[in-house]
């Protein structure tokens, strides 16, 4: 019986063993590059000591199990323990290798840590694996398969301690009472010994987010996360309703429409969304000089917001953010709430009511991540892609490379003046600018940056080509990136330059250039391109006309992996929602403004209106 009870207990601490010994080293060593810009060696007692809880907690998950087990094999004299056991630890060895790698390998493109996200991309692997080579993936399934034979191996130790029954000679409340222990044992561990029960947060307790990720255990944020996301409607309840209502309405005022197009009342629209493509390119915008200096050029044409930030950090964030105005989600992605989809505001949706036809264009596969799902929910009656394409044309990983789907874009622009089609509304999604940057363009060393200079190119061409055509003087252009670019740790999601993008409106329509160096936000295109045209845009809620008079206060919202950040004129606020502080710019204020428009708009995701 001793020996029973000793293997449980052993098998528990083994576990936490692997979290320790195999889990967050690897996680450390393969991420080091961001240990080197932001920890020191003495971060790894704080590493071990913060992220003990959720690793004693997980142990205590995967133990309940054969716990289980071995209480059925005290009451049943024929029960098959070391068979069961075997198929139990070839399972959780498995789960816990594949989640020790792909949290390792994800964090370098993602930079958060493992969670639910990875349930989005699990029904599209094809478009999941775009970004890498076939040999990068092998070797890390091999990976994952020794690493499993590895783990199994160990919590194979402590069955010859299960398999010594000596029970039955005890009475049945004797063997029944130690098993309840053992129950006890494990919920504690699992909850924790504290008032509160155990949640992510546990782990957070540094301004750098590497340390806090890697304390975060991942099995248990996998999970975590999974639950949270499952029921978003009882998120971020920060104020009572009426208070939240009343400070989210003094931040977007209803809106007055005047129009500043000219020529006519219904210009061609055009709205191009430049894949990645961060201010930190444009030298007009502060950036690099060599690598957009077309984008830079343009922004002398049109109406130029120098400071504009995008909504969040991923692509089924940022399309949402400029197509519907709507406000990014820390934790989720509206674009997987189909119900949701289908009440959402568009711009699309909102000229088609004039007599436009609505169309999407993209080179690579639009079904991926429910793209065409939104686009048609949002008002594109026609949708182009990939498979519209030659199939020799799709020479990148993700598809039909830039230039060849802006050259489409022009002989289709001027199809439709050629045949003076009726007003006609266009999305654009870029697409070579995106890991692995395999473009057919080869002027920057550094094939990042190259990737953008590519983009560039393309989008500079086509636009100073167009403007030779008649098709010009009818057409308003509206160039923004859907999210930033992590070029380094200076500029992750979660920083104050990361979400700084270009965002500019052009064209024969536009009645002159202007730069607009106030706030903005991305989630504001629909609402200011709508009162360029002197159209009504009151359904998009959390969009504001920034060229109306009632754009009073500038100020610009914006959200990473469960955390916000709000600026205005007076700084800028990055709050931790896991830590529950801000790590950068601590401001009540600014808090609370953040806290009411996220209150607000996971209230809003429940609204199927």
């Amino acid at each position: 019986m001793k020996r029973n009870i000793s293997g449980i207990i052993m098998y528990y601490a083994l576990i936490v063993c692997i979290f320790l010994v195999i889990q967050k080293p690897l996680f450390i060593l393969y991420n080091h590059a961001y240990w080197e810009a932001d920890c020191k060696v003495n971060d790894l007692w704080d590493i071990y000591l913060h992220g003990f809880a959720l690793d004693n907690a997980t142990a205590g998950f995967l133990t309940a199990i054969p716990l289980i087990i071995l209480w059925i094999s005290v009451y049943s004299s024929n029960f098959k323990l070391h068979r069961y056991m075997n198929i139990y630890n070839w399972l959780i060895a498995f789960l816990m290798a594949i989640v020790t790698m792909t949290d390792a390998v994800l964090y370098e493109f993602w930079e958060f840590k493992l969670d639910a996200t990875i349930f989005m991309y699990i029904n599209d692997p094809k478009n999941a694996f775009a970004s890498v080579t076939t040999g990068f993936i092998i070797l890390r399934l091999l990976a994952v398969l020794i690493l499993t034979v590895v783990i199994f191996l160990i919590l194979r130790l402590p069955l010859p301690l299960l398999e010594k029954a000596e029970w039955k000679y005890r009475k049945w409340y004797i063997k029944s009472m130690i098993m309840l222990c053992l129950s006890g044992f494990l919920f504690v561990s699992i909850r924790g010994i504290r008032k509160w029960p155990n949640t992510a947060s546990r782990a957070y307790y540094s301004r750098i987010d590497f340390c806090n990720h890697s304390a975060l255990n991942p099995l248990y944020n996998l999970f975590y996360t999974f639950t949270k996301t499952v029921g978003v409607h009882d998120e971020f309840k920060f104020y009572p309703k009426e208070e939240c209502a009343d400070a989210f309405n003094s931040l977007y005022p209803v809106r007055t429409a005047q129009a500043e197009i000219q020529h006519t009342t219904k210009p061609n629209v055009l709205v191009i969304i430049m894949e990645g493509f961060s201010a930190m390119f444009i030298e007009s915008l502060g950036g690099m000089p060599e690598t957009a200096p077309g984008m830079s050029r343009l922004m002398d044409e049109g109406i130029c917001f120098t400071h504009c930030y995008c909504s969040s950090f991923r692509t089924d964030r940022g399309l949402p953010a400029v197509i519907s105005g709507y406000i990014a989600q820390p934790t989720t992605s509206v674009i997987k709430i189909t119900r949701k989809l289908h009440s959402m505001p568009g711009l699309p949706k909102s000229l088609k009511a004039y007599g436009y036809e609505t169309s999407a264009l993209y080179g690579g596969d639009i079904t991926f991540f429910a793209m065409s799902d939104f686009f048609l929910a949002t008002g594109h009656d026609t949708l182009i892609s990939q498979k519209d394409f030659p199939a020799k044309e799709a020479t990148q990983s993700w598809g039909v490379p830039d230039h060849v789907t802006c050259k489409w874009l022009k002989e289709e622009i001027m199809r439709k003046h050629r045949s003076k089609h009726s007003p006609w509304y266009m999305t654009y999604l870029t697409l070579s600018s995106h890991t692995p940057f395999d473009v057919p363009y080869h002027h920057l060393s550094d094939e990042r940056f190259n990737a953008f200079a590519y983009t560039d190119s393309c989008i500079s061409t086509f636009i100073n080509e167009l403007k030779h055509t008649e098709a010009w003087e009818n057409l308003l252009v509206v160039c923004v990136a859907d999210h930033g670019f992590n070029q380094s740790a200076e500029c992750r999601a979660n920083t104050r330059e990361y979400a700084h993008i270009p965002f500019l409106i052009l064209g024969g329509a536009v009645k002159e250039p202007r730069k607009i160096d106030y706030l903005v936000s991305q989630t504001d295109v629909p609402a200011t391109v709508l009162g360029l045209m002197g159209l009504p845009h009151n359904e998009f809620r959390f969009s504001r006309d920034v060229l109306s008079d009632s754009y009073t206060y500038p100020f610009a919202f914006n959200t990473y992996n469960n955390g916000f950040m709000f600026r205005d004129s007076t700084g800028c606020i990055i709050y931790d929602n896991n830590s529950q502080q801000a790590i950068e710019g601590a401001d009540s204020i600014k808090e609370k403004k953040g806290k009411v428009i996220l209150q607000t708009i996971y209230e809003d995701l429940t609204n199927y209106n």
